[in-house]
């Protein structure tokens, strides 16, 4: 395993490394170019630089998503933990931790080293950890590295007695710190009785190579909407982990903690769980509250600008996230006077939660204008997409279709290299991605 490497230093060398021309939000490149110098290449996303489609990331609104959540977690007594897995980017990791982010969550043992490989310190695998070749990496990495905090997930006396066997297979005398996941009935992994989780945490405190160090839970699978049935499920579901939290305190399930990790939270309601996890909870011992909100950084046009207590429904400007991604795609055909085929698809564009949504046209000339109501993406083909227009509208072959997307999470995936531009499209740079 080779040594760990602060974050500083580990982005430093990315950004000295030659990029691949094979990256499709390139132009065809006469001479090397290495990461760190594409702010100095010249470029305007928009004016012929870049190729298309092309998916952009707008600085001004990473920022302001920054220092929004950075502040909404000091006021509530919250840490973030922001989910990598919605990025994968080593980039803007940095930029959370640079704004407060208590450590990262991942996904899979394979994310989890990622992160790792780039410097991060504490990292929340939230999953169950069954894997011989990711348990044998997480092991070694605890033995090795001092400065790690890995956390994983348990939620059965099967899953605690494998994970125990395969730390045991490892041969080190590191102990696996894990967390007792709580979940909903009929979604996600999680034990679903308070019996249950005192028979999980009696597994774990049997175990001679397993540490309970606290709890987690998703309250993100009840629902993606704020209606007040939701609203009431979460709550509930997450006072159900408090009364779950306690009665473990109370069994002494944590008595060699000094400290327990409670850790919930997607995008949706990081409201809900101030309210019901913030300062107004006094547990029998001193817990550390995480969230793990990922899509908070570049927000979206669809869900969780309906979803997110700091999207549409936020009362002033300054409270409300703003959307950091944008999709460009050129007109490649207007076979009817109500169909336009634009250049992009669903290798370009997420889909699972909504489709793209026009949010600005730019004519041939340079004229931006926000497109009527009635200009929708009613499809996707793997690169084409159906645009129905008015008939009236201008909109012509060689003109751009700037939308907005739904879902954050399944966008960077389909982008390996994602430049970042200012407010007039100017280029300040570009983000890896590791997918």
């Amino acid at each position: 395993m080779s040594s760990p490497v602060s974050m500083d230093d580990a982005i430093g060398r990315l950004l000295d490394q030659p990029l691949d021309p094979a990256h499709k939000a390139l132009p065809p490149l006469d001479a090397p170019l290495t990461l760190g110098a594409v702010h100095a290449q010249g470029w305007h996303a928009l004016d012929g630089d870049l190729p298309w489609p092309l998916m952009l990331l707008k600085e001004a609104a990473l920022e302001h998503n920054l220092r929004l959540m950075a502040a909404f977690c000091r006021r509530n007594g919250l840490e973030l933990a922001p989910h990598g897995k919605t990025t994968m980017a080593p980039q803007l990791v940095q930029r959370q931790i640079a704004n407060g982010a208590w450590g990262v969550t991942a996904a899979t043992p394979s994310q989890a080293r990622l992160f790792h490989r780039f410097g991060v310190r504490r990292l929340l695998l939230a999953n169950q950890l069954v894997d011989p070749v990711g348990a044998g990496w997480a092991v070694r990495a605890v033995a090795t590295d001092p400065k790690l905090e890995l956390y994983c997930l348990v939620d059965s006396v099967a899953g605690v007695q494998r994970l125990d066997r395969l730390v045991a297979r490892a041969s080190t005398a590191a102990i696996l710190p894990v967390l007792l996941e709580l979940g909903v009935k009929g979604q996600r992994a999680g034990c679903r009785t308070e019996d249950e989780a005192l028979a999980v945490a009696d597994a774990v405190a049997g175990s001679a190579s397993l540490h309970l160090a606290g709890l987690e839970a998703f309250e993100g699978v009840i629902g993606s909407d704020r209606e007040p049935e939701t609203l009431a499920a979460v709550d509930g579901f997450l006072s159900q982990l408090v009364v779950v939290a306690e009665a473990l305190m109370e069994a002494e399930a944590f008595a060699s903690r000094d400290e327990v990790i409670v850790t919930v939270g997607g995008s949706a309601f990081p409201d809900r769980v101030a309210t019901v996890l913030g300062p107004t909870w006094t547990p029998p011992q001193p817990t550390k509250r995480i969230l793990r909100s990922g899509c908070y950084l570049t927000h979206d046009h669809g869900l969780y600008a309906r979803a997110s207590p700091f999207g549409e429904q936020a009362e002033a400007d300054a409270g409300r996230l703003r959307p950091a991604i944008e999709v460009w795609g050129g007109v490649l055909s207007r076979p009817e006077p109500d169909l336009v085929i634009a250049g992009f698809g669903k290798r370009d564009v997420p889909y699972d939660a909504g489709m793209p949504r026009p949010i600005v046209i730019r004519d041939g000339a340079g004229r931006m204008r926000t497109p009527e109501p009635q200009l929708t993406v009613s499809g996707l083909n793997d690169q084409h997409a159906f645009v129905h227009v008015p008939a009236d509208d201008a909109l012509a072959v060689g003109d751009l279709i700037g939308c907005g997307i739904s879902h954050p999470c399944t966008a960077f995936d389909k982008w390996s290299l994602v430049p970042l531009v200012d407010d007039d499209y100017r280029v300040t740079g570009a983000i890896r991605t590791f997918f």
